[in-house]
């Protein structure tokens, strides 16, 4: 009876072991499973980052390319305000009877 005792303790710790060897290799692919989980959202927020962050470059360069232009004809309006007041002037400025009309 003792022999039958120790051999089905024996199947006991055997069967045991496999059970714990399974759990753990369960728990294992879990814990993995996780982790790709995890780093797949973390690849999808940096492709986001990535994309968001080149949307602000290119809104930064036309930005850019608005104020550079606004300036740009800011200057040209300013040119030509400035050129037609100086005509004007002169126009302004001119004895009319200097001009030697033949009446």
């Amino acid at each position: 009876m003792d022999k039958e005792w120790e051999e089905f303790q024996k199947a006991m710790r055997q069967i045991n072991t496999i059970s714990e060897a399974i759990v753990a290799e369960e728990d294992e692919e879990g814990r993995l499973d996780r982790q790709i989980g995890e780093i797949d959202e973390q690849m999808e927020c940096f492709r986001r980052v990535e994309q968001l962050r080149d949307r602000q470059e290119i809104r930064k360069y036309q930005l850019k390319e608005t104020m550079r232009q606004t300036i740009t004809q800011t200057k040209e309006d300013e040119d030509i305000d400035s050129n037609d007041e100086g005509e004007l002037q002169d126009l302004l400025s001119q004895d009319w009877r200097a001009k030697g009309t033949i009446l």
